[in-house]
């Protein structure tokens, strides 16, 4: 699986951001193929292997900065990542709209996010919404839980609270099914 630029470049920045000190640690913590991704400019629209871009980087925060729990770093960084991406007109644009509207339109954009892949809303109904993933490899699961914490962070953005954001793992053979259902008020 391959993760666009964008996406990738947001965790060096919350590290660089809440732990400024231990960036080098942070940085240095990780095996030469994660490493040497970070050693050079990341660019918005090129394609990265999401494994060395995105989980052992996530991995080696949770390591240092959340107590090895990866889960919650992994929700950290894509709650810091909504934030990031949902500024100046499109936090105007994303509080005017309802939930579904942009949970509907966050689907398509994770789909655009990561190749191969195949993300869609299965369900939307009054204050709750599934969002199915597909094509994606059980040594990957922990951007499912990326996904939640962005999810969480843009209803906050639209200004609903959410009562749940639950991340269901299913896995056939190597290949993971996720459910992703949001609740909210």
């Amino acid at each position: 699986m391959e993760i666009k630029g964008t996406a990738v470049k947001s965790t060096p920045d919350y590290i660089k951001e809440k732990y400024p000190t231990r960036y080098l640690e942070w940085l240095q913590s990780m095996p030469e193929s994660s490493r040497k991704i970070f050693d050079q400019p990341i660019y918005a629209t090129s394609w990265y292997n999401l494994i060395d871009s995105i989980i052992i980087p996530t991995q080696k925060a949770g390591d240092l900065f959340f107590n090895g729990n990866h889960v919650k770093a992994a929700h950290e960084l894509g709650r810091y990542s909504a934030d990031i991406a949902l500024k100046g007109i499109y936090k105007i644009f994303i509080r005017v709209s309802s939930p579904h509207f942009v949970l509907s339109r966050a689907s398509s954009i994770f789909s655009a996010y990561y190749k191969p892949s195949n993300i869609k809303v299965i369900e939307s109904k009054s204050k709750r919404c599934v969002i199915e993933l597909l094509q994606f490899d059980y040594s990957e699961k922990l951007i499912m839980n990326r996904i939640a914490g962005w999810i969480e962070q843009t209803l906050e953005i639209t200004l609903k609270t959410a009562l749940t954001v639950d991340v269901h793992n299913e896995l056939n053979e190597d290949l993971l099914k996720t459910l992703i259902t949001i609740e909210w008020n």
